[in-house]
């Protein structure tokens, strides 16, 4: 097996779990196979135990791996889920899954003054400003995803700004730029799920579907590791564009 060392353009957890997708893909690490340690995955990457036990609890999260408890990690038998609902995926890198060409298109980017609602989520003052960006996500050129994303200006200093207005582009992916530009990871998002049609939505005026699209809509806010909100955001999946998979586990009384 030829050593892999991860490049340092994007986060390290990412690059361990693109290898190890890799890997499971190619049979290296065929179905039902144990996994090295981690402290031996760590030592070949050269990053810490921690990267990459972050990186293997994703794919547990997705079904690609097992973790069995005084055993080790084990590639599963099982078809992996696809588009995990309790994880957060960058979109392009869910799009390119299903084996589409993605792409975004950046319908707008401006400074505005939040609702009482999403001031609120984001513990700023309701007269604070945010910037809110609009996306619209595309496979094969199609839309699939149009998102709505308030990010408190605490974030940005005057240059970055000025550097996402000429060049909205660099905000995309979201969470590699929130951690290279801004210094903010996001460690977990708390979201809020509900079915609805397109005219009904928080911003029907600009969703790029007909008014009785049935959509799914996902609330969400986003959180640092030490609690405190980093951005505010409305996800919008048309009807018959995405499907989502969720492992649900019976609740049994002791």
């Amino acid at each position: 097996m030829s050593v892999q060392s991860p490049v340092r353009q994007l986060p390290l957890t990412q690059q361990v779990r693109e290898i190890l997708i890799s890997r499971i893909s190619s049979g290296v690490y065929p179905p039902d196979s144990q996994l090295p340690p981690e402290s031996d995955l760590a030592a070949e990457f050269n990053v810490s135990r921690a990267t990459v036990r972050s990186a293997l609890n994703t794919l547990a999260a997705r079904g690609l791996l097992i973790r069995r408890q005084g055993a080790g990690t084990f590639v599963s038998s099982l078809s992996p889920m696809s588009n995990p609902l309790d994880e957060a995926i960058d979109f392009q890198e869910l799009i390119a899954s299903y084996g589409f060409e993605p792409g975004v298109q950046h319908a707008n980017l401006s400074t505005v003054r939040p609702t009482v609602k999403i001031a609120e989520a984001l513990q700023i003052d309701a007269g604070t400003e945010v910037l809110e960006a609009h996306k619209v996500f595309t496979a094969d050129g199609e839309g699939v995803i149009f998102c709505v994303n308030t990010i408190p200006m605490w974030m940005f200093d005057e240059d970055l700004l000025e550097k996402m207005q000429a060049n909205p582009d660099i905000t995309e992916p979201l969470y590699e730029f929130l951690e290279q530009c801004c210094n903010q990871i996001v460690e977990y998002h708390f979201a809020k799920i509900r079915p609805s049609i397109a005219k009904k939505c928080e911003f029907c005026h600009v969703l790029p579907f007909e008014p009785e699209t049935p959509v799914l809509v996902i609330d969400a806010i986003a959180y640092s590791a030490d609690g405190r909100p980093l951005f505010h955001t409305f996800e919008y999946h048309p009807e018959n564009q995405m499907t989502f998979e969720l492992v649900r586990r019976r609740s049994r009384t002791r």
